[in-house]
């Protein structure tokens, strides 16, 4: 009996031992779907508010705050600020949207996870973010605009130069010489997914008010159309634009203007200000635009205020939905309590110290090619130059380029001959300024060990100038830009390449690198330019001269471009 006894507790304990290992793998199973499922931390709401709604709620009033008064002070009492309005309302609010979102923002909306993304979900936050800010930011400029002034009356037209900081004006009595006008038209092509592919035109004319010193009405008509389409259909096009645009103008109703806006500073007065001097009127006074308004000036102000405002909120509500939506990433659970318990900020890394230790290390970095930083800085401070004196930042007009330092050949026949080097630092909008910087990036990474600094720098001027001269001359070409000069540097390199100047590593690298620049370049200006073959010719002109030019210095200097080469082990 007692055999029988000890061998049931044997089962009985084997049983349990069973049911505890199954236990056991019941119980990670169980863990590991825990695991794999977002758990949401206590609390999860308060901390998505507390660290990143509130502060980027706070952020946004605060930038439109802050900006608008800057743009009231700057630009508006003091008026010392030469920006373009096009400036003031779509490209710093942008610019400062990007700003405020990557720099503050960051490592905040880097604590929050999408469940349906895959990836990283830190882009639809980002993108959120931005366009919630820039849309009531940008609307938030129009009506500081309009808010900031009043509408003054005015006995006579004379009188508005005695308000030279106010932009409304009403005028009871204006008669404009409609037989004494002055006409303008003047042609853009803008760059779209087929490149040059849409042609725009702007029909000016200025009209001078009778019994006013040099106070002209403005009227502008503009209209667009394929560029690629024949001449002859683009001619009639043109044709029956300016008639119906002339139509339009002797058909205007003056009986329905209710108040003159006065041009400041933006394209539209520029081209009105150039539709004047074609008139060869002597006049000590500036010019003074004057563009009619029709509607209540009260009404505008306020349906600019709901659309900013509503904007405001729309977008705050839609950040805030998608907040809510997102998940508080697992690995930050810890730190976040954390900075919550200790009442920090929450601080992954310092974005603006990196942005400072970056360039410093590009300087430190670029000690060996001096010259190429020096040429790259210059162009970037001559940018920054020629779009504080009126030249349009994204795409500018030929006479805007030609205004402030591009060469063409009434420059030169006027003898304006430092054109031809300071053609070299203009360039026409911000992607050239960016195509021409990386360029010369390579161009500078590939020569300058091996020339030198001083000699890397008088090869870039003197391909420069002869491209410059060359494009003038024989090609009646406008020319701004590194890039000719960049061209010939790509000459010399392929010589220095061709006679083993490098060791045969970098001769691989380097050779692909031009060959892969050189054929992207190309084909680009094959889908790009409308005059496909004579802008091909004359870069491969360029590109010649920079090989022959590269053959001199082998034949004379082969020794020492060996020498500079060894010694950087390239």
């Amino acid at each position: 009996m007692r055999d029988n006894n000890k061998r049931s507790q044997y089962r009985y304990k084997n049983k349990n031992r069973s049911r505890n290992r199954v236990g056991k793998q019941d119980r990670r199973k169980i863990t590991k779907r825990k695991e794999q499922k977002p758990q949401r931390t206590k609390g999860s709401t308060k901390i998505k508010l507390k660290q990143v709604f509130f502060p980027y709620l706070g952020l946004s009033i605060l930038s439109i705050l802050i900006f608008g008064a800057l743009r009231w002070l700057l630009d508006v009492y003091l008026d010392v600020l030469p920006l373009k309005e096009s400036y003031w309302d779509f490209g710093i609010p942008f610019l400062l949207s990007i700003l405020v979102v990557s720099i503050w923002m960051w490592p905040r909306y880097e604590l929050l996870t999408l469940k349906w993304v895959q990836r990283s979900s830190s882009g639809y936050f980002f993108i959120t973010m931005v366009l919630a800010l820039v849309i009531p930011l940008v609307l938030s400029q129009n009506y500081l605009s309009k808010a900031a002034y009043e509408v003054i009356e005015v006995n006579n037209l004379n009188d508005v130069r005695n308000y030279p900081k106010q932009k409304y004006f009403k005028v009871d009595n204006f008669k404009p010489l409609k037989s004494e006008q002055v006409s303008y038209i003047e042609t853009q092509v803008v760059s779209g997914r087929y490149f040059d592919s849409t042609l725009h035109v702007y029909y000016y004319i200025a009209t001078p008010f009778a019994a006013a010193d040099d106070i002209w009405l403005g009227s502008s008509y503009h209209t667009s159309y394929d560029n690629r389409e024949d001449q002859s259909i683009k001619d009639r096009q043109y044709s029956a634009f300016i008639n119906d645009s002339r139509h339009k103008y002797q058909a205007k109703d003056l009986s329905t203007i209710s108040y003159f806006k006065k041009l400041k500073s933006s394209n539209q007065r520029s081209g009105y200000l150039h539709t004047i001097s074609t008139v060869n009127k002597q006049s000590n006074l500036t010019p003074l635009i004057l563009v009619p308004e029709s509607g209540l000036f009260v009404d505008s102000l306020e349906r600019d205020f709901v659309w900013g405002f509503g904007s405001f909120v729309i977008g705050m509500g839609v950040c805030l939905l998608l907040i809510f939506a997102a998940d508080i990433d697992n690995k930050e659970k810890k730190s976040t309590r954390k900075h919550i318990q200790k009442q920090k900020h929450v601080k992954k890394r310092d974005p603006v110290k990196d942005v400072s230790k970056s360039l410093v290390a590009l300087f430190r970095s670029n000690k060996k090619q001096p010259a190429t930083l020096v040429l790259m800085l210059t162009c970037i401070g001559a940018f920054i130059l020629t779009v504080f004196m009126g030249m349009d930042i994204i795409d500018p007009l030929s006479r805007q380029v030609d205004k402030v330092g591009g060469l063409s050949t009434d420059a030169l026949q006027a003898g304006k001959y430092w054109r031809v080097v300071t053609s070299l630092f203009v360039h026409a909008g911000i992607m050239h300024l960016v195509m021409s910087l990386g360029m010369l990036f390579a161009a500078g990474y590939i020569l300058e060990k091996v020339l030198g600094p001083v000699r890397f720098m008088i090869a870039f001027f003197i391909c420069g100038i002869f491209s410059s001269i060359l494009g003038v001359l024989y090609y009646d070409m406008d020319m701004a830009g590194a890039w000719s000069a960049i061209f010939g540097l790509f000459g010399i390199a392929i010589i220095l390449i061709t006679y083993k100047i490098f060791n045969k590593k970098h001769r691989e690298l380097y050779g692909a690198t031009v060959a892969v620049i050189l054929i992207i370049t190309l084909n680009s200006m094959f889908f790009a330019f409308i005059n496909t073959l004579s802008y091909m010719v004359y870069y491969l002109l360029t590109l010649c001269f920079g090989m022959a030019l590269g053959v001199v210095m082998v034949m004379t200097q082969k020794q020492s471009l060996l020498r500079n080469a060894r010694r950087h082990n390239i």
